[in-house]
């Protein structure tokens, strides 16, 4: 009877195998010092698990990559929506993975809207139950084909948001300055001076393959999960497994009229006023007159054209 012992043990260790993708620069910092706080209770608790950090941008998706041909079966991304977004980045680039793995989220980066959504939180405790209890949910993902800024195309892939217009010249604001007063108030200060310059910009879509008219808007938002922007609701009803992506357009409005709706967009009842309208995609392909750079789950990437599309139940992801 000992050799099916043996190999019971050596599958619940495989099982427990975990590793943590650690981004010291999250939260402006802070994020690592929580970290160094939770790690040892982390690391005891799962004593086949590791802590690689990242040093780069993109260098979480490499991490990911590397951590699964390592045999990791749960793979933690410590840091914001950007950690999360690089880790699921380098999961759906690679052709196959294992059935029995999964990623998870500690949050302790500026936004972590992602988490939110979810109802995650940075409890340590929180994070050993889900990794223990292996509750994994499947989760739609959303990808984008865009205009690289090097030049040629590029793929981001993304569990959060995807957006271009306001959303996209606020990332190039925070990607110029950071985040210095937190993910909320970093956010919502760099919306503001956004809407102060506000113009819309006339682009086309294409929505599941029909045209629409020509025209102005001031925002294009495709959410996979409700929040961005450190609590922003742009999409309050997103659903992560309906396979469809939340379309959200801010037409032609003066910028009286946004700033009047803008408080609104922390509750999502600025969904349905005049001017914004919601509706439901698997696919959306859209290019502008002019710049218009991409922010996908917080991160400035590439600019339109682009090509958005619904991955479904792409990612089995660990909740609470």
């Amino acid at each position: 009877m000992a050799a099916p012992i043996r190999l019971y043990r050596r599958a619940a260790a495989q099982a427990m195998k975990t590793l943590f993708i650690v981004n010291p620069a999250a939260g402006h910092g802070r994020g690592a010092a929580r970290w160094k706080t939770a790690s040892a209770l982390a690391l005891a608790k799962h004593p086949h698990s590791e802590a690689w950090t990242t040093e780069r941008p993109g260098h979480g998706a490499e991490l990911a990559r590397k951590g699964i041909a390592a045999g990791f079966r749960s793979i933690v991304a410590v840091g914001g929506d950007g950690t999360l977004g690089e880790v699921v980045d380098g999961w759906l680039s690679l052709e196959r993975r294992p059935e029995d793995a999964a990623i998870g989220t500690w949050p302790v980066g500026s936004g972590c809207d992602f988490a939110r959504h979810f109802g995650i939180t940075a409890d340590a405790e929180q994070l050993l139950r889900a990794l223990e209890r292996r509750n994994v949910r499947t989760l739609d993902a959303g990808k984008v084909t865009f205009a690289a800024f090097g030049g040629g195309t590029g793929t981001r892939f993304f569990l959060n948001i995807a957006a271009f217009g306001l959303a996209g010249d606020v990332a190039e604001r925070t990607h110029r300055k950071g985040k210095p007063w937190g993910g909320t108030l970093t956010y919502m200060l760099d919306s503001l001076a956004a809407l102060l310059s506000a113009t819309p910009r006339r682009m086309e879509l294409v929505l599941d393959g029909a045209a629409q008219p020509s025209g102005l808007y001031h925002l294009v938002a495709l959410a996979n999960t409700s929040m961005s922007g450190g609590g922003m609701r742009i999409a309050p009803g997103a659903d992560a497994s309906d396979g469809r992506l939340d379309l959200v357009t801010v037409g032609p409005l003066s910028r009286l009229q946004l700033f009047r709706r803008f408080p609104l967009i922390y509750s999502g009842k600025h969904v349905g006023t005049e001017g914004i309208e919601l509706r439901t995609v698997r696919r959306l392909e859209a290019r502008a007159d002019g710049p218009a750079p991409l922010n996908i789950d917080g991160d400035l990437v590439g600019s339109l054209p682009a090509a958005f599309e619904i991955l479904p139940k792409a990612i089995p992801f660990l909740c609470p």
